[in-house]
């Protein structure tokens, strides 16, 4: 009999239910559960008890914390991360040490995987759950140091928090997913507190004080050792993109960012104190060089051309806000164009206003999957706050911000699927 032809995961991956997707458009979520989880995890025997594990949840800047702590501690100590959504492939998803696996092993995992979930009893997982039991597949076979893991949703039902034991780490917070999580920042703050572990360290960034009042709370109920950003740890901002650091392990003078942007000096303050807390002999200079050439994909991203493309995947209010400070302080004496799209479960309205009296012209268009909101509503909700905008199809939106726009500075932002959907086109068109 000839072998079986091998596993195309990607083809498999995407014949899932993805509610990244389709969720709340395509039904019921069903009840929040581990269970198929920890299901496929015990009939696989992949590890929960991983060393070193880094547990990231918050509303704002979790992937940011994610990629610049691969670029902090790597290659030094072997890290594996996991993080979502992505921009152009899959793959970038589960990194290496920062790099994405090969298909090979994509193909391996995603093969075996599939088959002892498909014994009886049949185990199903969503998109999103297969894609992180494939992390812990491959934490069993390349052993790495350290992990880094981003939740998908919330903390306390979202598939990663089947981790035994973890370093937690909470970035800001804001309202997102509140039909999911609950409509205060107490009840948001309740979910995401869910990851904090027994006994464990918890690394806090900057919070509302209703969420902090929460994180305090669960913090002293599990015996938790709390690290505040302003308190254990601090960052002094000085001119432009610089700001000095400091915690328990002693001062870091003139660190200085890509950006000035306040909401990345954040993430990059957790990322310090976290690399501290793995690597405490990190030397300072070493900081300082690393995150001084960090690149940060779709955040705020500035891509050289004609004209220059700012790309954010800006995709919530709290999101935009950042995004319209940055415009007003860098940018303020350009004219400036956008392409926006975003997922029709999101605040349009509280998410454009903030490019109110900044963006000039905007072209709308629809992000490929059921969640979207139509373009030709986008474009309502814009004009109604007074930026003229007309809903176009995203090819002829991204040859217009690149040829008849005018624009001296070009925006795209709204969505981490359109930041991809615009690097793609733009690699077809050859902008380099």
């Amino acid at each position: 009999m000839p072998a079986p032809a091998p596993v195309r995961f990607e083809a498999y991956l995407n014949s899932l239910v993805n509610y990244e997707h389709t969720f709340p458009v395509g039904g019921n979520r069903g009840t929040p559960k581990l269970d198929p989880t920890f299901s496929a995890c015990q009939r696989l025997q992949l590890p929960l008890d991983l060393p070193n594990a880094v547990h990231i949840a918050g509303t704002k800047g979790k992937g940011s914390v994610v990629l610049l702590l691969e670029q902090l501690l790597s290659p030094e100590l072997t890290t594996l991360s996991c993080s979502s959504p992505h921009l152009v492939s899959v793959k970038e998803r589960v990194r290496l040490n920062g790099n994405s696996l090969a298909d090979d092993v994509w193909n391996e995992g995603i093969a075996e995987i599939r088959e002892q979930l498909q014994r009886e009893p049949a185990v199903t997982l969503t998109y999103f759950e297969m894609v992180w039991v494939f992390y812990l597949w491959v934490a069993r076979k390349f052993h790495p140091q350290v992990h880094i893991v981003e939740t998908g949703l919330g903390g306390s039902w979202d598939a990663t928090n089947v981790l035994a034991k973890s370093l937690a780490v909470l970035t800001l917070v804001d309202y997102d997913h509140t039909d999911i999580l609950g409509h205060t920042l107490t009840e948001i703050a309740a979910d995401k507190s869910g990851i904090i572990k027994p006994d464990s360290t918890v690394v806090i960034g900057r919070q509302p004080a209703e969420a902090a009042a929460v994180y305090d709370r669960a913090c002293r109920d599990r015996h938790a050792r709390a690290c505040w950003q302003g308190r254990q740890f601090t960052a002094l901002p000085r001119i432009g993109c610089h700001f000095d650091y400091a915690d328990e392990f002693g001062e870091i003078p003139n660190i200085n960012l890509t950006s000035a942007a306040p909401h990345l000096r954040d993430n990059a303050v957790l990322a310090i104190r976290v690399a501290r807390e793995l690597r405490p002999n990190l030397p300072p200079d070493e900081i300082r060089g690393r995150l001084r050439n960090a690149v940060l994909p779709g955040r705020q991203q500035l891509l050289p051309g004609t004209p220059d493309v700012l790309l954010d995947v800006a995709h919530n209010p709290i999101s935009f806000a950042a995004l319209g400070d940055t415009l007003r302080r860098d940018h303020a004496n350009r004219k400036i164009a956008a392409v926006v799209g975003m997922m029709k479960d999101k605040d349009a309205l509280a998410s454009l206003r903030p490019l109110v009296g900044v963006v000039e012209a905007l072209r709308t268009v629809d992000l490929g999957t059921p969640r979207s909101l139509a373009a030709g509503q986008l474009a309502a909700i814009a004009s109604e706050l007074g930026i003229p905008a007309r809903p176009l199809a995203q090819p002829e939106a991204f040859q217009w911000l690149h040829e008849s726009s005018g624009a001296e500075l070009g925006l795209v932002a709204g969505s981490f699927y359109l930041a991809g959907d615009y690097l793609m086109w733009r690699a077809r068109a050859g902008i380099a």
